[in-house]
């Protein structure tokens, strides 16, 4: 039996106790060691983290950069270069209620002609009320007296009765409303060209523009011709949010 020993420089520890304990300082020193290694592999994750987070907004801010610089570039062809005065419409465009609208100076069939609003972001122009009705009667007027040399007849809108003589559906897909129709007198009438050989009969609507704005009836424009004639045309869309 190991027996505690006394010295005059103090307690001696039998060799087992000293044993144990260089195990458990070993041991110790292992799980720091352990915990050291673990750290640094932690401090380079999050250097690596921290590093990612940089070009990560760096990236971000040079998109911002570019979105910006797109967007005023944008934003300047709604502005006039000398009056600075901006519109919430493109150049060619017509604001009126929040919409934008546009009056083609090449005639084309209505089907060809819808699909080039539908190609510019919009369609063929509806007419909601009255003042749609005088802003777009007026438009026609407009670019006769300036294109006194063209031939202009008249221009489609986005008004039919392809499917059934009569139903007439706007190209929004309501149904005409009889409290906002302004059709020519005798129209629609549905009249069908000698020169049309599946007698299809008139099913496209458009809007002829009138000798005088103001006078009396100035606003019943509408006129029912085969879709298959070449017209100018009548575009809406939505007028952008300047924010």
């Amino acid at each position: 039996m190991a027996v505690q020993r006394f010295s005059c420089s103090g307690f001696i520890a039998p060799r087992s106790i000293v044993k144990n304990l260089n195990v458990t300082l070993n041991e110790s020193l292992r799980v720091i060691s352990m915990a050291s290694a673990e750290n640094k592999s932690l401090r380079q994750l999050l250097d690596n983290e921290q590093q990612t987070t940089k070009d990560l907004a760096a990236t971000n801010q040079q998109q911002r950069s570019i979105l910006s610089s797109t967007r005023l570039s944008f934003l300047w062809r709604l502005c006039n270069s000398d009056t600075l005065q901006c519109s919430r419409c493109l150049p060619g465009w017509a604001e009126h209620d929040s919409r934008c609208f546009f009056l083609s100076s090449v005639p084309q069939k209505w089907e060809v002609a819808r699909r080039e609003c539908l190609d510019m972001g919009g369609d063929l122009a509806v007419v909601s009320s009255a003042a749609d009705q005088a802003f777009l009667t007026n438009m026609t007027f407009q670019y006769v007296r300036q294109h006194p040399q063209e031939d202009f007849l008249s221009a489609w809108i986005g008004l039919q009765d392809m499917v059934k003589e009569g139903a007439y559906f706007w190209v929004s897909g309501l149904k005409l409303h009889s409290n906002v129709t302004y059709w020519r007198p005798q129209e629609p009438n549905n009249a069908i060209a000698q020169w049309e050989a599946d007698k299809a009969g008139q099913d496209c609507v458009t809007i002829v523009p009138p000798d005088h704005i103001g006078t009396e009836d100035w606003l019943n424009s509408w006129d029912d011709i085969v879709c298959l004639g070449q017209r100018h045309f009548l575009c809406e869309t939505a007028a952008f949010i300047l924010v």
